[in-house]
């Protein structure tokens, strides 16, 4: 049919087949961590260790999903990775104890990969010449997904307990996921002439430039501190003294702005220098994280929450083009699935684990926290400014 064939069509299909995968990522765990300490009796370390354990099922999932588009056709992909993140919140919601949940997170995580690469491939090779704008849309659904899921899992939890909401957002996800997966793929253009005018890099050549080794550092600095807060925020405001009612107003100003940011920031890479984008908004997040123990008001906090979510999204949407820019399009997803390693090996430990442990040693201790972030943060405003294309050699 002509309707689906049609690009916009496609890029709001992709759009919704990630809407749910990543409300689970960014927003479930946070919603949920006081109840997994109620429920299981475990500290705040243990809590966190779910986000590594989301990270690092990612950080597995991500160059395999990127090497399976070499012979399987995205869709199908897409599909599978639908129905197994829909399917692990039914698991989730019967766990008796943390383990269980870490199984959870490194599934969900897992097949998360497998909606996210083919989808950012497809749109990346579809809209060449707007590449960025395509990707903040299609990561303004990923990121901002949870902004809107949050407040629904947090009053599903209050009124309908914890097994009804992971049910709920399961049932949905899957006929939501399923049924839409197999008209993400490219139409019948081909290649856009644009994309033959970019020239790529053999994989094992990437991986001896220093550009890809400072983007993965970036990749495990900004992301370790950008996803803690997911972890954190409501854990932070319950230390002020808010209610989880309360508390998931950071978690929600973070989100919305994570999205936002991710749709802003891509429209600028389209027309600005993607390093210098990433630069200001790492600052940005430096500043804020600098910050937010000296407040105590609520709104003033959720303020400064979405300053670390503009950084958190504007580095999922820009990275995507960078990528194409400074390594080609001919092995993009195997490359950004390799950049994503940092993420799903490293940041899950640099943050929400190593925060998690802090906390338990200090007493509850932020600003020794929230200022090893914002330490992340400059040491990642510098790494992204020798990320350049001037120095590939193209063969």
């Amino acid at each position: 049919m002509q309707l689906f064939a049609n690009k916009k069509i496609i890029l709001i299909f992709g759009c919704l087949t990630i809407f749910f995968p990543g409300a689970f990522v960014f927003g479930f765990p946070g919603v949920m961590a006081q109840e997994w300490q109620t429920l299981f009796g475990v500290n705040k370390a243990q809590i966190g260790r779910s986000m590594f354990f989301i990270l690092a099922g990612t950080g597995f999932s991500m160059i395999l999903a990127g090497k399976l588009l070499e012979k399987i056709a995205a869709h199908h992909i897409i599909f599978i990775g639908s129905l197994l993140t829909g399917g692990a919140m039914f698991f989730v919601g019967q766990a008796t104890c943390m383990e269980q949940v870490y199984a959870w997170g490194f599934i969900e995580g897992f097949f998360t990969g497998f909606v996210y690469i083919p989808c950012l491939t497809i749109f990346q090779r579809m809209f060449w010449d707007h590449k960025g704008l395509a990707t903040g849309i299609f990561n303004l659904t990923f990121g901002g997904a949870a902004a809107l899921m949050s407040p629904l899992f947090t009053y599903l939890l209050v009124l309908k307990g914890y097994a009804f909401t992971s049910n709920f957002a399961g049932a949905i996800s899957l006929f939501c996921g399923t049924s839409l997966a197999m008209f993400v793929k490219t139409p019948g253009l081909a290649k856009d002439q644009g994309n033959q005018q970019l020239p790529s890099l053999a994989v094992k050549k990437i991986l001896t430039l220093p550009s890809f080794w400072f983007l993965w550092g970036v990749w495990a600095l900004s992301g370790a501190a950008g996803i803690s807060l997911i972890v954190l925020s409501a854990s932070f405001g319950i230390h002020l003294g808010y209610g989880i009612t309360q508390s998931v107003y950071i978690l929600t100003g973070f989100n919305i702005l994570n999205g936002l940011g991710r749709l802003v920031c891509g429209r600028l890479s389209d027309q600005y220098s993607k390093q210098h984008i990433l630069m200001t908004i790492f600052l940005m997040a430096a500043g804020a994280y600098f910050l937010m123990p000296w407040f105590s008001h609520l709104y003033a906090i959720t303020c400064l929450a979405g300053f670390i979510g503009i950084a958190f999204g504007g580095l999922f949407t820009v990275s995507a083009p960078l990528v194409t820019e400074v390594f080609g399009l001919e092995n993009f997803g195997m490359v950004l699935g390799m950049i994503f390693t940092a993420y799903g090996f490293f940041a899950g430990f640099l943050g929400p684990w190593l925060s998690g442990m802090i906390l338990d040693m200090t007493d509850s201790n932020y600003t020794i926290v929230f200022s090893l972030f914002a330490v992340f943060y400059l040491i990642s405003a510098l790494l992204i400014l020798k990320v350049k294309k001037n120095e590939v050699v193209y063969e």
